[in-house]
């Protein structure tokens, strides 16, 4: 079954939720706790299933996987994503002393490996799981301005760069779907910084290699205005791109390829994250109404929400994200 086809099985909305960080608040288990255990991600899966019900699992986020089991310096809080501290890859000779990590025997990767496949035959739906892009790792190891003055000063240190990242998320990414994840989405929120014509050489030839021989749905999330960079993206063999908040989208579904799925945006931070739960109510039933002609659109969030997001209104846009057509309908008309 193809993504277009599974999002088009029912009369009603769909939704693919980004709460990679809530579930450690909710369960009162710091995230490092739960990143050690499969039977606690199993757990905490179960739960965020049980708590706010969707169309796809959504794992525990990798956040910054890749930095960590490199050694990276990062700053771990007990109930969030973990901060990059230092960008010790300035050479050449730096990136040779790193190793690309073994999937199967990194053991904070097997560990992963193993979490996924339990969640996987546990839970009745599509895994979901988003991984941090080749160019995004790069710039955490060298910095964004030490990469961006390398494009000119020293290319084939980023070209050496970013073939290395390119592998290391190439085999994880086999490998997690050999763990039972059905859908993967490459976050790239750096490559805004790039000017266009240099999407090509420094992001596309990684996304295709990854993508191409990879048995899954297959999704980018790039944050910020994409109006330039994601046709580009349309030039690798994915099935959907994923859009911040800010964009547009119905002006970017009108004119978007009718075989790929548009995924996205209600706003994370202020709606989510500050909003009320009438307001969620309003703006996830709005846009599920403004989109619901269009085959191939998924909604989602404009990124992952912010851990302190209030329960009722995740449970809210859980209720309406997933509302039939005709209930939607009923809605909007007796609240004109």
């Amino acid at each position: 079954m193809t993504l277009m086809e599974y999002i088009n099985r029912e009369e009603r909305g769909y939704l693919l939720p980004f709460m990679g960080a809530n579930g450690p608040i909710m369960v009162e288990k710091p995230m490092e706790e739960i990143y050690a255990s499969p039977e606690e991600q199993l757990m905490l899966a179960k739960k965020m299933e049980e708590k706010f019900p969707s169309d796809f699992i959504y794992a525990l986020d990798e956040g910054n996987l890749f930095c960590d089991v490199m050694g990276v310096a990062l700053k771990k809080p007990g109930y969030d994503f973990s901060m990059v501290m230092d960008h010790p890859i300035k050479t050449v000779e730096d990136l040779e002393k790193l190793e690309i990590p073994d999937p199967y025997t990194n053991k904070r990767m097997k560990t992963n490996l193993k979490s996924l496949n339990l969640i996987s035959e546990n839970i009745d739906k599509p895994l979901f799981v988003s991984l941090q892009g080749p160019f995004t790792m790069a710039v955490q190891l060298a910095g964004a301005t030490g990469l961006l003055k390398a494009t000119i000063k020293n290319p084939d240190f980023v070209k050496k760069l970013l073939e290395f990242t390119g592998e290391v998320v190439d085999r994880y990414a086999k490998a997690i779907v050999g763990a039972g994840v059905k859908m993967i989405s490459i976050a790239e929120p750096s490559t805004v910084m790039l000017a266009p014509k240099k999407f090509p050489e420094m992001v596309l030839d990684n996304l295709n290699k990854i993508f191409k021989n990879l048995d899954c749905w297959k999704c980018v999330h790039i944050c910020g205005d994409t109006s330039r960079i994601y046709p580009y993206i349309l030039e690798t063999p994915i099935d959907a791109f994923s859009f911040d908040q800010i964009m547009d989208m119905e002006e970017i579904i009108e004119i978007f390829p009718k075989d790929k799925v548009v995924i996205g945006n209600l706003d994370p931070i202020y709606l989510l994250g500050r909003g009320s739960v009438d307001e969620v109510t309003d703006k996830t039933a709005e846009l599920h109404n403004k989109m619901r002609k269009y085959d191939n659109y998924l909604m989602a969030f404009g990124c992952s929400c912010i851990n302190t997001t209030p329960i009722e209104n995740l449970e809210t846009v859980s209720k309406w994200g997933r509302a039939s057509y005709e209930e939607i309908r009923i809605f909007i008309e007796n609240n004109k």
